[in-house]
């Protein structure tokens, strides 16, 4: 009786100890999109607390060397401010930013949106089962669009390549090696910044 009763004691204790030091999970929640931080941050006021600040989850926006950020904000300020989301956190990264799914009213996936303008690229070290994400990537390096576009990739090859002749430049009073055989280097992993 005494062996049963401090077991339940135990039990009780345990369970006590992982309520009161478990951590909220985020919760999905509808809120208005009221500005624009940068290509991948919005705040967003939710309608039962302060305004957040949101990130897209499993995607990398593309890099100012793509040129596409007017594009991308011209469509988050046309299309996001000021407009209703739904957002399905997945995390919550430094400093209360949620990282998270966002979806228009309608149910469209803004997030696989982004990635299917060529916005954006998947993530999949992030977002792996993203199944998603990973068919809008298709489709967009299918149609050629945003960062899969050959001008768009022509513009960062060329941005990539004066970088790694400015650097051979460097390194060849020091090596004897030419800008030429520096640039030669440049590899399909140098046409996605984020890799690097």
């Amino acid at each position: 009786m005494l062996m049963s009763l401090i077991l339940f004691a135990g039990v009780a204790i345990f369970v006590i100890f992982h309520i009161l030091n478990k951590e909220a999970a985020p919760v999905e929640r509808e809120g208005v999109v009221k500005e624009i931080l940068n290509k991948d941050a919005l705040v967003v006021e939710f309608d039962d607390s302060r305004p957040t600040i949101v990130r897209f989850y499993g995607i990398s926006m593309a890099s100012e060397s793509e040129m596409l950020d007017d594009q991308i904000f011209e469509f988050l300020n046309n299309e996001m401010r000021g407009g209703r989301v739904l957002v399905k956190p997945k995390r919550v990264s430094t400093g209360d930013i949620l990282i998270g799914k966002l979806y228009s009213m309608t149910g469209e996936y803004l997030n696989a949106f982004m990635v299917r303008q060529g916005f954006a690229r998947w993530s999949p070290v992030e977002a792996a089962d993203d199944r998603e994400l990973a068919e809008a990537q298709k489709a967009a390096k299918l149609e050629q669009k945003g960062v899969w576009n050959p001008a768009v990739r022509q513009l960062l090859v060329g941005k990539l390549r004066g970088q790694a002749e400015g650097e051979s430049d460097e390194a060849s009073s020091e090596s004897g090696e030419t800008p030429a055989f520096a640039s030669d280097r440049l590899g399909e992993s140098d046409l996605n910044p984020e890799k690097r």
